[in-house]
């Protein structure tokens, strides 16, 4: 196993003059890292009592990684294993400690019970006022490589079948982890209580929720109005607008409205999977936006929807890919066994033995509906709106006839 700093350029991949550039040389200028060396010893021992009894552990302050929130160092011990360290860049509130505290319950929970690979969290402290001076989170470093493009086409297809049996290995599992509202996942200051809902930080109504049908309507209303503000009057965006409202009929599924609701990434694409170099799927990252959502929100997968703009014979790899997984998602549901939500693990799943589940949703057209709404900007309302126009009425109704009866319309 290599060491993840080879690959890392440190300073040398950032602008001198970016703010990002500053509050990392500060970071780097002003934080303990004897203290972090310290606690990250102290973890290793409490997660592996067999450690060398002589261990020491280097921080490379010279090669590192960087996103938009997190500064990413390499933590590498004496006897050749390899942590990171994830330390926010940015400022931290109040609201930025709760989504921390959020992102590592939420992975701890995925550790607990399930084993779709991802990185295990060996410690933290988000709080400033300890010595390090900083927020930092201890993580599991994954061998692995994100591919340059969409699975389909940057995987060749003879890997296809094994990787459609590990991507529905990963939603069968997130299935059938479920929580009984939707919203983020916390699990007390030390992320070590029974799991609770919170709201969230990007939706309308940021909840928790009860129901999908408040999930999809409120944030759809919402964007809708953002999108008439900036085109007053225009009844093609107008027609638009009023299409994906009326879409949420197609879309959401009746007997799940009040759930049990299922752990979502929300971010479930290429660059957030890594390979290896025979495509055994050795980690999904980036959980920092994971939530409790309806079961349709879990089907939106852009690995799995085609490319309006490319021609069927372009689009036939995902479509193939695709129908792969869901084959092997019906696999996983004949012999799983139904768990309760991890917030209610008391109530009664006598009525919900039959409901939808992801791989029957995923084979449907709503599918891809619910993937055009979630993954549009209100910027894109009036092209999402053609398409869906389109999945919903084909040829049987053009779009002249609809701007006909929603063009002037009240939302």
């Amino acid at each position: 196993m290599g060491k993840p700093s080879e690959n890392w350029l440190g300073f040398a991949g950032m602008s001198p003059g970016s703010d990002k550039y500053q509050r990392i040389k500060l970071i780097i200028s002003s934080a303990d890292f004897n203290y972090l060396k310290l606690r990250a010893i102290e973890s290793r021992r409490e997660h592996d009592p067999n450690s060398p009894q002589q261990l020491d552990c280097g921080v490379n302050l010279i090669h590192f990684t960087s996103g938009f929130d997190n500064l990413v160092l390499e933590l590498a011990f004496s006897d050749g294993i390899c942590w990171v360290a994830r330390i926010p860049h940015r400022p931290l509130e109040d609201a930025h400690k709760t989504s921390m505290l959020s992102e590592i319950a939420t992975m701890r929970l995925i550790s607990n019970h399930t084993t779709i690979p991802i990185p295990r969290i060996f410690g933290f402290n988000v709080s400033t006022g300890q010595s390090f001076g900083y927020p930092y989170i201890f993580m599991e470093y994954l061998d692995g490589q994100s591919l340059p493009s969409g699975i389909a086409t940057s995987i060749p297809s003879e890997f296809h079948p094994k990787v459609a049996k590990q991507l529905a290995n990963v939603f069968g599992q997130l299935q059938n982890l479920t929580f009984s509202r939707i919203g983020r996942i916390i699990c007390g200051e030390e992320a070590d209580q029974r799991p609770e809902i919170i709201p969230m930080t990007w939706h309308a109504t940021p909840g928790p929720l009860e129901t999908s049908f408040e999930y999809f309507y409120n944030q759809r209303q919402a964007e809708n109005r953002e999108a008439l503000q900036m085109h007053p009057g225009d009844p093609d965006w107008r027609t638009a607008c009023w299409v994906l409202k009326s879409a949420l009929l197609r879309s959401i599924v009746e007997d799940r409205v009040r759930g049990p609701f299922p752990l979502c990434h929300l971010d479930l694409h290429y660059g957030n999977m890594l390979f290896d170099t025979e495509y055994n799927l050795v980690g999904l990252i980036d959980w920092s936006s994971a939530q409790a959502a309806p079961l349709e929100q879990l089907s939106v997968c852009p690995e799995l929807i085609p490319f309006p703009g490319r021609t069927e014979e372009e689009n036939k790899p995902i479509l193939e890919l695709r129908r792969l997984v869901i084959e092997s998602i019906k696999e996983i549901e004949a012999q799983q066994v139904l768990k309760a939500p991890l917030d209610n693990p008391d109530i009664d799943l006598g009525n919900m033995k039959d409901q939808t589940r992801v791989s029957t949703y995923m084979a449907s057209a709503s599918a891809e509906i619910t993937h055009r709404q979630y993954m549009a900007s209100p910027r894109a309302i009036l092209w999402v709106g053609k398409r869906v126009a389109k999945l919903m009425y084909g040829d049987a109704i053009t779009w002249e006839q609809l701007r006909e009866v929603y063009g002037t319309m009240d939302l």
